[in-house]
């Protein structure tokens, strides 16, 4: 299967196997940076069993790679085996072998060819918008990034998010189309590409399991009607290289507009609420501080780092009065500015920790620019209403920015996650008010 690997071949088994082990190795087995970003385990066992992880895929990787090597005809496969293990060089040398390909690979029109033909450029074209992200956020630190960019939080969520998955569709339309390819394996072409680039980004621990559980579904719908456009385009003469020359080209106009005239952030409040057996009185005792949240527990999202409460603590009481909730990515200060009781609480928050603890494919944490600038919680509060049999409504709300392109799209997620965090204090402040475990305030 493997004496002559396929251009996507090569990508899927040898450049994240690469990767792989040497995320194992830097994350998992070498010792304790000052960042505390290596996990090492005082257990023999585990440390052996992912050194010999870490080991056998990188002999993977170097068995494709010479393969792969000796197939396009390079001299001396062996001594490419041992390169691409050869930090940045090796980078190089794996995405080159990817790359290049012969005449029948070029010629060839089924899905798989075409996605080993785009996957690279794909790749390339997502480095520099990593890399413009990095840049922004050094420049940042500097004092020296334009004020739009400043505003984007050097991100750039619509060149990622759309741009790239868009010219990847165009570009597999046109080519599968003028090859005499079908419909569905231009769009099996372009899911195809999507899917590689996703394992090479997280093999080499560029993003986590949430970012791209959460990114997955625009990509493959954005890359989708890339293809419907290319691909009914192709029989245009724009379809010789004017139309994949626009498409591409778009991911830099698209960072030019984010960067000088970024999209508006996106405020939303949200509520959820809860029906208490229990009096008002006592449901108000249960709002001054709200501890011992149960964990994570079932919960895909908080499992994998989502950020979510842990306890709040309320110092004193009235307008004016400290507030601290503490997530599971830090501490969110905040000071009370309506205090009704048996009626309404209500805070602002000072400043908001990251939205996630960002878990990779690895077990490593990642920390990226969008966890600290996307999403900000500005204001929060809730409301007690006393119901004619007794019982208590209480409603939670929830007043938050999100600051990441399209905003439309993620503010899906982020209205879901700030649904189910609500209900989570709401249900335990519920259970700890018809336990009757504290007396009224």
């Amino acid at each position: 299967m493997f004496s002559k690997p396929s251009r996507l071949q090569t990508l899927l088994l040898m450049l994240p196997t690469w990767a792989f082990a040497h995320s194992v190795l830097i994350f998992r087995v070498l010792p304790l940076n000052s960042n505390g970003n290596a996990l090492v385990t005082n257990n023999i066992l585990p440390f052996v069993l992912l050194l010999g992880l870490a080991v056998g895929f990188a002999s993977l990787a170097s068995y494709v790679a010479a393969r792969r090597a000796a197939a396009l005809g390079w001299s001396l496969p062996p001594v490419i085996a041992l390169l691409i293990h050869v930090p940045f060089l090796g980078a190089g040398i794996a995405l080159w072998l990817a790359a290049t390909g012969d005449e029948q690979e070029k010629n060839a029109a089924t899905p798989m060819s075409v996605a080993g033909r785009l996957v690279v450029p794909f790749i390339l074209g997502t480095f520099a918008c990593w890399a413009l992200t990095w840049g922004c956020q050094y420049l940042i630190e500097l004092g020296k990034l334009p004020l739009g960019l400043k505003q984007a939080g050097g991100y750039f969520g619509l060149a990622i998010f759309a741009g790239l998955p868009f010219a990847t569709g165009v570009s597999c339309g046109v080519i599968l189309r003028r090859a005499g390819g079908t419909f569905s394996q231009a769009i099996a072409a372009s899911m195809t590409l999507v899917g590689a680039v996703i394992l090479v980004l997280c093999a080499m621990a560029m993003e986590g399991i949430i970012c791209v559980v959460m990114a997955a579904p625009i990509g493959a719908a954005v890359a989708f009607f890339g293809v419907v456009g290319g691909y009914f385009l192709a029989r245009t003469k724009a379809a010789d290289g004017t139309l994949h020359s626009a498409a591409w080209l778009s991911i830099v106009v698209i960072v030019a507009l984010e960067g000088w005239n970024p999209p508006a952030p996106l405020e939303n409040t949200t509520s959820s609420e809860v029906i208490i057996d229990a009096p008002v009185e006592r449901v108000w005792a249960e709002l001054h501080d709200i501890r011992d949240l149960p964990a994570a527990g079932d919960n895909f999202l908080f499992q994998f780092g989502v950020a979510h409460p842990v306890s709040t603590v309320t110092d004193g009481q009235g307008v004016g009065a400290a507030r601290l909730c503490k997530l599971s990515t830090g501490d969110m200060p905040e000071i009370i500015t309506v205090w009704k009781p048996g009626q309404e609480l209500r805070f602002k928050v000072l400043s908001t920790p990251p939205s996630m603890s960002e878990l990779g494919f690895f077990g490593q944490t990642i920390d990226t620019t969008h966890i600290h600038s996307a999403y900000a919680s500005l204001e929060g509060g809730f409301r007690l209403t006393t119901l004619p049999d007794g019982r208590t409504r209480l409603t939670g709300e929830s007043h938050y920015l999100l600051n990441i392109a399209p905003a439309a799209y993620w503010n899906l997620w982020t209205e879901e996650i700030v649904h189910m965090v609500q209900l989570r204090v709401l249900e335990h402040v519920k259970t700890r008010a018809e336990a009757g475990s504290k007396s009224p305030k």
